[in-house]
């Protein structure tokens, strides 16, 4: 994360020490530590992919539900922002799930299914047209393949990019994109009374 240092520092101070007499000076040290451009992240129907209430019959077959929400991020100034996604709920995802790695994430004890978060169409950064790009967290660079839609991955930052000679984040104040949050539950999930779908993940702002 870069950040502007504004610093006023005191670095010497004197002190003169004349018999019979004491003196002494204060030495402090004040200032602040802020972002280049503050950001934040907004997610539509305050965040909540709500599947309703079901019953058995619901999931006697495979059941998949596709669920949309808006995500908007506003900077105050052009920022070149990424996004991770943690899983509060990882260790939960069924076996024969865990194939996809963390593309899918857990809904909770027990394992009773997965979900995957992805893009659905191109978002817009200021106006323009972007796509989506992704890095490994911790190592860059970036790539991408200009498609429409991409899925979030726990082990990924993902970005932002417009047409040009470069792959690479693109500075906004304003990106608008929606999200598709597609579950699964397991047909043969253990239940005899009623049980809690908890999925829950993190997006956390990185700046770039």
């Amino acid at each position: 994360m870069k950040l502007k240092q504004f610093m006023l520092l005191s670095v010497l101070t004197c002190m003169l020490s004349i018999p019979g007499l004491t003196s002494a000076a204060d030495l402090s040290v004040s200032g602040h530590i802020e972002s280049v451009s503050a950001c934040n992240v907004a997610l539509g129907n305050n965040g909540v992919a709500d599947l309703g209430n079901l019953s058995r019959k619901d999931i006697r077959t495979l059941f998949v539900r596709s669920s949309y929400m808006s995500l908007r991020i506003n900077c105050q100034h052009p920022t070149k922002v990424g996004v991770g996604v943690i899983d509060n709920r990882k260790g939960t995802v069924p076996p024969s799930e865990q194939i996809f790695g963390d593309q899918v994430f857990g809904l909770g004890n027990p394992a009773i299914g997965s979900y995957v978060i992805a893009s659905d169409g191109f978002p817009q950064a200021d106006g323009r047209e972007a796509f989506w790009i992704w890095g490994s967290k911790g190592d860059f660079p970036w790539w991408g393949d200009k498609g429409r839609n991409s899925v979030w991955s726990g082990s990924k930052i993902l970005s932002w990019d417009v047409d040009g000679p470069q792959t690479e984040p693109v500075a906004f104040k304003t990106l608008e994109n929606t999200l598709l949050i597609r579950t699964t539950l397991r047909r043969d999930m253990p239940f005899t009374d009623e049980l809690e779908i908890d999925g829950s993940a993190t997006l956390e702002l990185v700046y770039l």
